[in-house]
């Protein structure tokens, strides 16, 4: 598909930008997008967000960015995508929304390939100390609050992998959401002027 108007508007997030000793630069990003037929690609902070239009389904999209990714690098990186629709419904889904308004960096949001499992909920959960908090939405992505403890001193994040938990997922903070929305508003009014 060429026809801009008929390819939904996605959401790419790169799980590392550090890929076989490598710093991901996002020109690199935006072009392996690019390479996979994606349309108007655009970066977001240089976290590995990609916003584009696509043709291709979820899993097809993924694959090929992934394949891509390895070919460019020698090595690829999970990549979560979500269409214009999905992340709203993340953003709606936020179960701290009073929390995220007053101190946005201290919200985590983990974005989920395939939703994580009840007991991946509950190691997480026995982890928290505090005012800490995690919480999963429908979808299976989870919010995590840190209340007022230090987040490189917390103990959700540190000494386990996601895939430890049986799930594949990548975080961004509540600014990162933010400003990966404010794009997708833009791109979603250009298309439709």
């Amino acid at each position: 598909m060429s026809n801009q108007e008929n390819m939904a508007l996605r959401v790419a997030l790169m799980r590392s930008v550090v890929i076989n000793g490598q710093r991901v630069k996002m020109v690199d990003a935006r072009a392996l997008a690019e390479r996979v037929g994606a349309i108007g690609v655009q970066s977001v902070i240089a976290t590995g967000n990609l916003l584009f239009h696509s043709g291709w389904d979820n899993g097809t999209l993924q694959r090929m960015l992934q394949t891509e990714c390895e070919s460019f690098y020698g090595q690829s990186t999970e990549i979560v995508l979500r269409t214009a629709e999905q992340w709203r419904e993340l953003i709606s889904a936020n179960p701290f929304p009073n929390e995220a308004a007053s101190q946005p960096s201290r919200l985590l949001v983990w974005i989920m390939r395939e939703p994580i499992s009840d007991s991946g909920i509950h190691q997480l959960r026995q982890r928290a100390v505090g005012a800490e908090r995690i919480e999963r939405t429908p979808q299976g992505d989870f919010f995590v609050w840190f209340g007022e403890t230090s987040i490189p001193d917390s103990r959700i994040p540190a000494g386990f992998s996601i895939k430890s938990l049986g799930a594949i997922g990548t975080n961004r903070n509540w600014n990162t959401v933010n400003r990966i929305s404010e794009v997708l508003e833009k791109m979603e009014a250009a298309r439709n002027t």
